[in-house]
């Protein structure tokens, strides 16, 4: 208990700072406390801002870790721990270490020290559900347009829904089998009290009603013309999006399906080889839906806490010149899997058999992706993209399937098939 309320006292400090330059104001986190922060639309939106930029920026006060800044940037950095301690991502050497102790399953150890990957993710994501709980504990003295007030509301119950569901998926059992077993804390006011462990139930029960909150407010918001001012920021789309996610891991596979066909609704797929082939570092791409724009003055000296540091295996001369991580440690895609794509299929080309690589890194043969590049690497620069129209349909497609609705999951994926295999158009 006494971790936990330690935890959260670190969590306390409210973020204020700019999201994006264009459009976005820099408030200080000491010139403005209490409820005169949410005195107004305005103000409040600074404040969802600086949850917002924290979500890609590498920050070892928002991850409570003493270092290792350099495997903690953002959500994009913990998607990629989900997928090393899967079946088919392969990290091809070691490195320096980082990550790799989660591809090998090797962490107990550095899961008791401050500066690992258990500290990192507890932190993060429950500094995401205080700041959240600031924002929705304040909901009354917000003044401004009502709409945009129910805005403000709908895109705090989408984050405090996002921050629960991820902490779940790495602390806990999947859901169903598990519903009674001890969940996490929940918290739904910003305090330091100590709680208990709800059940996997309860959690799922508070994530679920803050995403049906969050869509009817965002929705209405939509309806009477409020628009996010930028892809870093949740609107009605991506909370549909995070609630398609959640209902696919509870297996309300009716829920997951509608909720996924909605969030892409007036997002185009991806098509054409500029696109397919641009990166994956754009948050202006036709399809993302939610993503952080990373600027030059965010980016960390030497580029080393970046996403694309850690995955970029030498795309361009400028690129093994700069020898990032990503050259020494590649992340590469299981060939078994490889061998299953169609040489036909366009995305075979986001992995490459044989690369030019520093002789540290041994034979220069290996599936390495190709897929997420560096936008910019004289800064070291890239956006990152959190979620995208192919998931959701991915996503409507297994629901459908699972439903015994299989004509419907093959159009489905015949449609995604289309602009990425010819032969399937």
């Amino acid at each position: 208990m006494k971790k936990i309320i330690s935890i959260l006292a670190v969590a306390m400090v409210l973020v204020l700072s700019s999201c994006e330059k264009e459009y976005l104001d820099t408030v200080p986190t000491d010139s403005v406390s209490g409820k005169l922060i949410f005195s107004n639309t305005e103000s409040a939106m600074v404040a969802l801002n600086g949850i917002y930029r924290a979500l890609y920026l590498p920050n070892s006060t928002w991850f409570g870790t003493t270092g290792n800044v350099q495997q903690n940037f953002g959500i994009v950095s913990h998607n990629m721990v989900a997928d090393l301690m899967g079946e088919d991502y392969v990290q091809a050497e070691q490195g320096n270490g980082w990550f790799y102790f989660d591809y090998r399953y090797d962490v107990r150890s550095r899961y008791a020290s401050a500066s690992w990957r258990c500290y990192g993710l507890w932190n993060f994501y429950y500094k995401i559900i205080t700041n959240a709980n600031y924002v929705l504990a304040s909901k009354d003295v917000i003044t401004g347009d009502p709409n945009k007030i129910k805005s403000i509301i709908g895109q705090a119950l989408a984050l405090r829904a996002y921050g629960y569901y991820y902490l779940t998926l790495f602390f806990q059992h999947t859901y169903i089998g598990n519903e009674n077993a001890p969940g996490v804390p929940l918290y739904t006011e910003p305090t330091l009290i100590g709680a208990p462990r709800g059940t996997l139930k309860q959690v799922y029960d508070r994530i679920t009603a803050d995403l049906d909150e969050a869509t009817t407010l965002l929705k209405a918001a939509k309806d009477a013309g409020v628009a996010r001012a930028h892809k870093s920021q949740i609107d009605y789309n991506v909370a549909k999006a995070i609630q398609a996610k959640v209902y696919l891991t509870m297996e309300n596979w009716t829920g997951a399906a509608a909720a996924a066909a909605e969030a892409r609704q007036g997002y185009a797929l991806l098509s054409g080889d500029a696109a397919l082939y641009s990166g994956f570092n754009d948050i202006k791409l036709s399809s993302v839906l939610w993503g952080g724009e990373v600027i030059a003055t965010e980016a960390i000296s030497g580029g080393w806490g970046t996403f694309f540091c850690h995955v970029d295996p030498g795309s361009t001369p400028a690129v093994i010149a700069a020898n990032g991580y990503g050259i020494n440690s590649r992340k590469c895609l299981d060939a078994w899997l490889y061998g299953q794509i169609p040489s036909t299929d366009k995305r075979k080309q986001w992995w490459n058999t044989t690369i030019a690589t520093p002789s540290s890194t041994g034979p220069n043969k290996s599936h390495a992706q190709f897929k997420y590049k560096y936008k910019n690497i004289a800064d070291y620069t890239g956006d990152y993209i959190y979620l995208r129209a192919e998931e959701m349909l991915l996503i409507e497609a297994e629901a459908k399937a699972r439903l015994g609705q299989y004509p419907a999951a093959r159009t489905l994926l015949m449609e995604l098939g289309a602009v990425r295999d010819p032969n399937m158009a």
